[in-house]
């Protein structure tokens, strides 16, 4: 792992240990995309289906996919949120854990077999490049034929990013933002121009379809969302 996505990972492990931080509601836009995208597409899929909720936090997806029948499994940095996921929200321990994924010990498929459906939400865009494409080929290994892929980033027309527009990369691609995100943080970030970066960026994956959508809050905040599928012979 490279050390802007360690320094990434450590920030966030820090904010779980040391405060009450968590997401208590799914991902803004996560539920109209799986109505009208996912869905349809894991038809299938074997009963129940199986999820990965990448970056779980405190397990606010994973719940919303649960009351859906699927059966949720979930992986974080921090081990204080996947206590939190097991302790509080009852999912299965052994669905459930806190390690890092790139540190090679073990993959996905080894410690929870394959998926119908994986959910990166609110996290890819604190990966470097070279520690994203790793990531993704991981998921993609971990995925049944046919199989989901969900993520989300941030464009510059965001009110955290709007003002770093011009601001130089580090040597790891990323924007180093003083306040990133819900927490508040110091972090580096990799924010995409527009509909053609992300489907370029998650091109590992056969796109089903890019979706833009807006939230205004004090200003917009603009956010894409990518749907792919596993594709043939990978």
């Amino acid at each position: 792992m490279e050390e802007g996505t360690k320094r990434n990972s450590r920030a966030w492990s820090e904010v779980y240990r040391t405060t009450a931080f968590g997401n208590a509601y799914p991902t803004d836009g996560l539920v109209s995309i799986y109505h009208h995208f996912i869905k349809k597409e894991l038809k299938a899929a074997e009963e129940p289906p199986k999820v990965l909720d990448f970056a779980c936090s405190h397990g606010a997806n994973a719940k919303f996919f649960e009351s859906l029948g699927f059966e949720v499994y979930g992986i974080d940095i921090s081990k204080e949120a996947v206590d939190y996921c097991i302790q509080e929200q009852g999912f299965d321990s052994e669905k459930y854990m806190a390690c890092d994924i790139l540190s090679g010990e073990r993959s996905l498929k080894e410690m929870f077999g394959t998926f119908d459906l994986v959910i990166a939400s609110e996290c890819l865009y604190y990966f470097s490049e070279k520690d994203l494409s790793r990531l993704l080929q991981e998921f993609n290994d971990s995925m049944k034929e046919g199989a989901i892929f969900y993520a989300n980033m941030h464009t510059w027309n965001h009110q955290l990013y709007r003002s770093y527009e011009k601001a130089e990369k580090n040597a790891e691609g990323l924007t180093e933002i003083p306040e990133s995100g819900t927490a508040g943080l110091p972090l580096g970030v990799r924010i995409v121009e527009n509909k053609e970066e992300m489907k370029k960026l998650f091109g590992i994956f056969q796109e089903i379809a890019t979706v833009r959508s807006v939230l205004e809050l004090e200003s917009e905040s603009e956010t894409l969302h990518f749907i792919g599928k596993k594709a043939e012979g990978f």
